[in-house]
Formats: structure tokens, sequence, C-alpha cells
């Protein structure tokens, strides 16, 4: 079967109209002598089962993508606002657009007749309907079948034709393949639909214009073919799963911005959908469109930013309204420029948030966390909206799980949050209305490292009062606030295990801890490294094994790695007689990426010893973390690392702060004084990807960067 994307969002004028048209359409195509589900197939296809009174792009009308007006039919005139203009429909388009029905009876009977040319031969009758593109559009989602209130069964002997082959597919100075590889396919348009250039040799390109087709898929495609259209776009985009088809090449002038100037500076991108309706822009549609942007910002040296990639209504003297305000112009630029793996903080706009269900059902706005967030409407049973944050946690432990909810002007919503952890679910029901213009604990649960953990926002209230009212779906955190039970105490040894020697160091069985030690010279610049390998981030004091002599070092350098970035410890190894046993070096806040490195060079003795370090794990010691910060209050600032290696920082007044950043060896792999203006600063640190440690004057955050 088909995934179902889009459906109407469950209302009782939605769902009736929906089981209307599914009892019509039966009794129309008995009295047809056909299959329904080849008439609910092509409404599917060409409307979603929406029946409008604008023409789409290329002219047809109404529920059922009527193109051929030659049937007798009743006349009447019908008036319609279509993408910001006043359009007047008389004749028979006045009546095909005046009732669905009406609409349903001409296509039935224009199938009819195609059936019989065709002896029955289902793709040759649709062919006939709509073309060769529409026929592959019906005759997919007749072989799949689609689950719907309006359901069509799947029809899997029905093969579908290839499409026939161009002699102009050749002509066209990128054929046949698609000029970036993740595209679908190659359709050329016809050369009477756009200038054949040299660009970017004749006309830098320099724009994205973002369009939308007023149309299907198919139907966009063949009219892009017909020489008569006088219009083209260089992509297409379909909105079920994204499926993306070219049809002019780069070097070559598209007619589609309304403006020659911006038509030679730009690429366009048309996707399948209507202005006026909410729900045609899915998830798959935005990242396979998003894909192209970015691409060919890529290609064509332009920054990929709203300056660059536009909309249709923001080209100078246009007259069109597209992409509308259905458009998700945060999510669509999250995409192109590459959306974060999040790590204790998922925000909507992130990698590790995925919504599910109708997308007719959902909406944005511009509050929020990070300025945008996703809402839907309540219901008293489970319905078909819900959306996971799917975090991935630095190290097990106990979390704080916290929710934010932004102050939405609507009435919001008692709802049920689905917290599952190591404990397994937890369910946990928040009123969003009480809560509303901040952060809301939601609990405090066990979670494994990595991605096993998450949380589940359904659309459900367990209040009738509150049905129909708003479900907010914004930021989760997940700050960490303690260990697992069972940690354990750990010994790392010279030679053995999680002890690395980097330069000369020479070996010494002489009374060392479990035997032996190792030695360097205090005029060398070597190291050796601990790694204790900490499954259980917390408080441990450490301690060094030193057999202690008179050709010693009074201050041999261990640097240690803590959650907090490195701390130096110097440690007396001298003694004027042998002195064999533990030394304190103190208690510090270690996690998985923590180690301790010991340096040779010193201002005195002859050598470094270098013995067994044992980490011992003390419950007493408070330790805190969280991947992200949330908000350090004592200073106002908002840190925000991103995975891309970007740091946001929003302070509400202008200063100066100190940066830092440590790797996981506690090395400090950035330094520097910034000053920060009132208001968001962005900057971007080019670090490999992996675990480091950012300090903003006195306050650690962890930081994953992945590429």
């Amino acid at each position: 079967m088909i995934a179902l994307f889009l459906i109407a969002a469950p209302n009782l004028d939605r769902a009736a109209y929906l089981d209307s048209l599914d009892a019509y359409m039966e009794h129309v195509a008995l009295e047809n002598d056909m299959d329904a589900d080849l008439l609910r197939a092509i409404a599917w296809t060409s409307s979603r089962y929406y029946h409008r009174r604008c023409p789409s792009i290329y002219g047809s009308i109404g529920l059922m993508d009527i193109r051929d007006f030659s049937l007798p039919a009743p006349s009447a005139t019908i008036r319609a606002v279509c993408n910001g203009k006043e359009v007047v429909l008389d004749g028979v388009k006045g009546y095909l657009a005046s009732s669905w029905r009406a609409n349903v009876d001409y296509a039935a009977k224009h199938l009819s007749s195609y059936l019989k040319q065709c002896s029955g031969d289902i793709a040759c009758a649709l062919e006939k309907y709509g073309g060769p593109f529409f026929a592959r559009e019906v005759l997919r989602v007749y072989k799949n079948g689609l689950e719907h209130i309006v359901s069509i069964k799947p029809h899997p002997h029905i093969v579908i034709p290839d499409l026939p082959e161009s002699s102009s597919l050749y002509d066209a100075d990128c054929s046949p393949q698609p000029q970036f590889a993740f595209v679908d396919t190659f359709v050329p348009a016809d050369p009477s639909n756009y200038t054949d250039a040299s660009r970017p040799s004749d006309y830098p390109i320099s724009y994205v214009i973002i369009h939308t087709t007023q149309g299907s898929y198919s139907g966009a495609i063949s009219w892009f073919q017909n020489p008569s259209a006088n219009v083209s776009a260089h992509y297409v985009i379909r909105s079920s799963d994204g499926e993306s088809t070219q049809m002019v090449c780069h070097n070559d002038i598209a007619w589609h911005a309304g403006n020659w100037d911006y038509n030679t500076w730009s690429v366009g991108i048309e996707h399948e959908g209507y202005v006026e309706e909410n729900g045609w822009y899915t998830d798959s549609l935005y990242k396979s469109s998003a894909q192209i942007s970015a691409a060919v910002s890529q290609t064509y040296g332009f920054t990929a930013d709203r300056s660059h990639i536009i909309g249709h209504y923001e080209v100078p003297g246009a007259t069109h309204t597209d992409p509308g305000p259905y458009w998700d112009w945060p999510l669509y630029m999250a995409y192109v420029n590459g959306k974060r793996v999040s790590d204790t903080l998922v925000d909507e706009l992130d990698a590790n948030f995925v919504r599910f269900g109708t997308y007719d059902s959902w909406w944005f706005d511009t509050l929020g966390y990070s300025g945008h967030f996703f809402w839907t409407k309540a219901w008293t049973s489970a319905r078909d909206n819900w959306a996971v944050w799917n975090p991935i946690l630095p190290f097990p432990g106990w979390y704080e799980v916290r929710a934010y909810i932004p102050a939405m002007d609507s009435t919001l919503s008692l709802v049920r949050y689905l917290i599952v952890g190591l404990e397994g679910t937890t369910q946990v029901w928040i009123d969003q209305e009480v809560h509303k213009g901040g952060w809301v604990v939601l609990v405090t649960a066990a979670f494994e490292a990595g991605s096993y953990g998450y949380v589940v926002l359904t659309d459900t209230t367990s209040d009738p009062s509150r049905a129909y009212q708003v479900v907010v779906f914004d930021a989760i955190a997940f700050s960490y606030v303690g260990p697992l039970a069972g940690c354990t105490d750990r010994v790392v040894d010279d030679a053995n295990p999680g002890w690395s020697a980097y330069g000369s160091w020479s070996l010494s069985d002489y009374s060392g801890y479990a035997g032996d030690y190792h030695y360097g010279y205090t005029y060398s610049r070597d190291s050796t490294l601990y790694n204790p390998a900490i499954t259980c981030p917390g408080g441990y004091h450490l301690r060094a094994w030193i057999r202690k002599s008179s050709n010693r070092t009074t201050q041999a350098q261990y640097r240690i790695g803590t959650m907090d970035g490195d701390t130096t410890v110097f440690v007396n190894q001298y003694s004027p007689v042998m002195d064999t046993g533990w030394v304190d070096m103190g208690t510090f806040c270690l996690d998985s990426t923590s180690s301790v490195v010991l340096y040779s060079n010193a201002p005195d003795g002859d050598v470094v010893i270098s013995d067994a370090i044992q980490f011992a794990y003390d419950s007493t010691f408070s330790c805190s973390a969280t991947g992200i910060a949330v908000e350090e209050v004592g200073r106002s600032l908002i840190v925000k690392p991103g995975a891309d290696g970007t740091i946001r920082i929003i302070s509400p007044i202008e200063r100066t702060v100190r940066m830092q950043v440590f790797d996981v060896r506690g090395r400090a792999v950035f330094q520097d004084e910034r000053r920060l203006l009132r208001g968001e600063n962005v900057m971007r640190l080019h670090l490999n990807a992996g675990v480091y440690i950012l300090r903003i004057d006195d306050k650690s955050y962890r930081w994953v960067i992945v590429r």
C-alpha cells in the first residue's frame, strides 16, 4: 500500500464529505461499468480528494483534473479568487467547477468513452484522459493501493508502461541524465518554453526560486512539454514521496520568475500542490527540494540563505503568491543547510525530531524556543498525528526531561507525553495552557547512552472539553543529573589497556604497582595517557601510585580531562629515601571522554614516574552535565553549540567572553576572547567530528560535532 501522508484533518464536515464522495464514486462507476478505484485513483493523484474551483496551471478543472471539455454539459458562471486574482469560469468549465458531483460524473463519462476506444486497456484510457505522465501517476496509485477514508484496493497485476522515448531528450545540452545524481529523472521541456543559453558564462546563477505548481506533478511535467505553455522550470518535485524531475538544463534559462533578469539569474523549482491548501508540502518534498537548492548554491558559489533562496512572490514585480502561507521556510532552510544531529537538546527543526501523520493537520508558527514550532489539534482518542524526539545521550544515567511550551495565544490542551527509557515507558499528562511560555519538567528517568531513549507526544487529550484545542511540539531537553547504580572503582596501570606512551619511556621492574613502572627524563617532551573508559559518569577521587626517590621531580604535571574541561595537577614525586604508595590528586567530575595525561618535562629532578592511577567513584561528589546548554541563568546567556561546528550565543547586552575548546584528551584546540553583540552571535569553528568541552568564561558545555 502507498504510505498515506495527505488526508483531511479529522473533522465532521470533511469526514462527511469523504463518505459521500466514496459512495457517489461507487454509484457512478456502477452506472458507467468501470472500477470505482479508477475514479478514486484519478481524484487522489490530481487533488487529494479536494474539489477546488481554481483551474490548475495547465487549465484543468476540479476534483477529477478534467482537461477535455468537449462533452456536452449544462452551463454555469463561477467567480473564484485564485492565487490572489479573481477568475471567472463560465460555460462547461463553470459547471464543472461548481459541483464535485458534476466533476465526477463528467470524468466518468470521459473515462468510459476512452476505455471503449482502448478495448478496456486502462493504461491506454488514462493516457487519453491526461497524457502519459498522468497515466503513470494514476496507475502507480491504482497498483499499490491507498489506506484512507476513501481507500483504494491494491491491484498488483497492473503493469505501468514506460514513458515513450522523446527525440528532444537527446537535444538538451545536459540530457539524458539529470545534472545531479540524486535527481530521479530527466524529462525535457519543450524548447519553445525556455531560452537556450550558456550559463553561468553569459549570466551568473545566484538564486533559487521556489514555486507551487497549482496542479499535479504529472500535469506540470506535461504542461512544460506543451509548446503552447510558454512557461517552464528547471525542476518539478512530487508531494507524496519527493520524486524529482529535471526539465531544463542549468545552462539554459527557464521561464518561471515572471521577471527576465531573475529568470537569467536563477534555477526554478516547482513543487506539486496548491497555494490555497495546507498539506501538500510533505517532509519528503522539502528534503528533495532542499537537496537541489543546496547543490545549486554549492555548484554556482552563492550562499544558501533566504537572500538567495526566495519564493516566487519575492521576485520584483511578481503577481504570484507562491509558495504561499503553508510553505514552512524555517523547516525548509534547516533541510537546505543540513539538520543537526542532536545531543541532549532536541528542537523540532533538528534531525532527531520526526513528525508523523497527516500533513494537512500539521501547522507551524514563528514563536517557540528557536523561533519556530509545530502544532496540531487535540482529540479525545488517538489520531494520526504525533512526534518523536530521539536524543543521542552522551552517557548512561538519570536525566531530567523537560519540554518547552511556547507562549501561543490560542488555548492549549492537556496532552500526553510518553517517555521511553531504561525502566520502560512513563506516561505524563501536561497542561500546556498552564505551562506555556517556558520549560516544564516531565520526568526524571534512566537512559542508556546513545539513541535508545526517546519522547513521544500524541495529539490525545483526556479532557473532552479540550478537544479541538491546540497541541504544540517544540524543544525537549535531557539534563544529566546522576549516574546509574553500580558504579565501580578502576585502576589504569602502566603498560596495561588504557595506558599509552608517547616518546621514550623506559621500563623498570623494580617494585612498582603490580611489579613495574615506566619513567621518562625531565629534559624530554614526552607523555603518557591514562584512559579509564568511564561508563558511569560522576565524581571520582584520583590517586597516583608512585615510587618516590631522590632523583624524581617535585612537580610532575598531570592534566585531567573532566566534564568541565581540563585541570592541571602537580604531584611531588621526590623523596630523599625510597617511599612507595598512593598520592592523592583530588576529586573530579569524569565521564566517557575523560582521560589523564602525564608529561615528562619538569623544572627539576632527573625523571618522572608513570605508574598506576586509581579512579575511585565518589557518590557524594556532586556533578551535573548536559550535552547542549539550555540556559546559563547567572549571566543571562543562552549557549547553543551545534553539531555542525557552529556556536550560537544569545546575550541581552554587549559583553566580552572568554572562549575555550578542549578535545577528549584535555588539549586546548581553540582559545579566544570575543566581544558579543546584543542578541544572537553565531561563530563557526573548523573542528573535526568528535566530542569536545566548550568553556564560556567559567561555564562548560559538552559539545558533540557530527559532520
